[in-house]
């Protein structure tokens, strides 16, 4: 009997991986908050249900009989991780807790869990509301600061600015997807913005302003033992066998880490395909054989 995989997202930036997965090993459950997504054409069943929809999610899962043996696969934004841990919770299936989706996908979270493990982030404040940050920025002479919502994905809720001219009017103060409770007070860090991606035994590096990969600051980055700092948060969430990216500013003296994120990483994916690599074919590799096996090209 095959086993069953729930796919969650069909649409055009997921299709590519659909289009991979071997109907021959799976039986293949798509949902798409789209009812034209196209990945549906490459799925057995397809259901019109958004990724967050929770209840929706179980009550397909059990209209299709998940078992433990099943599975659970996502390319979509990282937020559809979620709905993946939620659904994989509840059918016993081998996944990240949805405490652990939930902890990188909360800004005030995981810089709060940094700062208890030892790695180093930005000074932060949290802040709840417009008095709240007009009273801490009100004796701060000079300096340019980020304020960013604790679940922004930017640009959303993203703003720079220097304290001689706060913007008070752009800032959103309401609630959505991208703002829960808290907004994240930082100072900026003055130095390198890179992207590091790690997957397995392996990372490579990006240049966060221009997206081309570099190998200019691994001496850097081993002095200060970042891979291994970050493969251990990794291996305590128990996501060390994804492919995980984090934003990490670095500088003379040490590194801050500003992001974590799950979803795939595009600037790997764009140099993939650029040098006519097949990111999708080792992307579901590694997330349903567990065969890390990128070419080098990549590292």
């Amino acid at each position: 009997m095959k086993k069953r995989l729930l796919i969650l997202g069909c649409n055009t930036s997921q299709l590519k991986y659909t289009q991979l997965i071997n109907k021959n090993e799976w039986k293949i459950i798509g949902v798409d908050l789209n009812k034209n997504a196209p990945g549906k054409f490459f799925c057995d069943k397809f259901y019109n249900v958004g990724y967050d929809n929770l209840s929706a999610l179980i009550e397909i899962g059990k209209k299709e009989k998940f078992r433990k043996i099943d599975y659970v696969f996502t390319a979509a934004s990282q937020f559809a991780q979620k709905g993946a841990a939620h659904f994989a919770e509840n059918f016993g299936i081998k996944y990240p807790s949805e405490k652990t989706i939930d902890l990188c996908l909360n800004k005030s979270l995981y810089y709060k869990y940094f700062e208890k493990i030892d790695i180093p982030v930005p000074e932060t404040s949290y802040i709840k509301n417009k008095k709240q940050l007009r009273t801490k920025l009100a004796h701060i002479k000079s300096g340019v600061f980020y304020l960013k919502s604790d679940f922004s994905k930017n640009p959303n809720y993203v703003y720079k600015f220097n304290v001689s001219n706060i913007p008070w009017n752009n800032f959103f103060w309401g609630s959505d997807r991208y703002l829960r409770e808290y907004y994240i007070l930082q100072k900026e860090i003055k130095g390198t913005s890179l992207r590091i991606n790690i997957y397995g035994n392996d990372f490579n590096v990006f240049n966060f302003l221009n997206g081309k990969k570099t190998s200019l600051y691994h001496s850097q980055i081993n002095k200060f033992k970042i891979i291994e700092t970050l493969k251990d948060f990794m291996k305590t969430l128990s996501i060390h066998k994804w492919l995980i990216k984090f934003d990490v500013i670095l500088y003379s003296d040490g590194y801050v880490v500003l992001d974590v994120g799950l979803d795939p990483p595009s600037r790997m994916i764009k140099l993939a395909e650029d040098n006519k690599i097949n990111f999708y074919k080792c992307y579901i590799d590694q997330y349903l054989n567990n065969k890390i096996k990128y070419p080098k090209l990549l590292n």
